[in-house]
């Protein structure tokens, strides 16, 4: 999926969960219900041993929606996730290596950004999808409202502590393409039961729709 693609599937739904897996039954069974909830893209991150054979597991369950691989910091690694069935991968910063390896793949590499010089030298690079990370410790949507006037081309894919009463700040940004995070799946580190997870998600897409 190249990088165009993947900002018009996610511009209908503006919400990506966000999976660190740490036992992959657990996490199949948040998949189902986030799916069942509406959730389009979910984003794997690359944490741990089994997040691999989690990601494969949930190509084959859910073979229609967009899989991204998270932490994906290097080549390797990229090309470990392309083949486990990754839609894209994402970075919480810059990796030169990576970005000239994936320049032109068929699979998106989403750069991690914080500071406007960082926006500056991705877009010198052609980058105008970037991950905004962590979002809440460098300033949520506020900082993202100044970021947008400065940088008007460039969509954000904000993530880090961002929690479901906090949408309705992001929602209003057109600068932000979609928002990341687990509030739709746990609370406090502790998976939710499988209806809240969906009604959780079904609500923060509509809240996210609200412009």
């Amino acid at each position: 999926m190249k990088a165009d693609e993947l900002k018009n599937a996610l511009e209908a739904v503006r919400v990506v969960p966000v999976i660190d897996p740490k036992c992959q039954d657990q996490c199949l069974s948040a998949v189902d219900a986030l799916v069942a909830g509406g959730a389009t893209t979910i984003e794997i991150t690359l944490r741990s041993e089994l997040a691999i054979d989690t990601l494969r597991a949930c190509r084959l369950r859910h073979p229609d929606i967009i899989l991204g691989a998270g932490s994906v910091m290097d080549p390797m690694t990229y090309d470990i996730a392309v083949e486990a069935g990754a839609d894209f991968t994402i970075s919480p910063g810059r990796c030169s290596d990576l970005e000239s390896y994936t320049a032109g793949k068929n699979v998106a590499h989403v750069p991690g950004v914080v500071t406007p010089s960082e926006i500056i030298e991705a877009r010198k690079s052609g980058q105008r999808l970037l991950k905004f990370y962590p979002s809440e410790a460098a300033g949520g949507a506020s900082a993202l409202k100044d970021l947008g006037r400065i940088f008007p081309d460039v969509m954000m894919m904000p993530s880090g502590g961002i929690k479901r009463s906090m949408l309705a700040g992001y929602s209003s940004l057109p600068g932000v393409l979609s928002v990341g995070g687990s509030w739709m799946y746990a609370d406090g580190g502790e998976y939710l039961g499988p209806e809240e997870i969906r009604e959780a998600m079904t609500s923060s897409i509509e809240e996210m729709r609200r412009l």
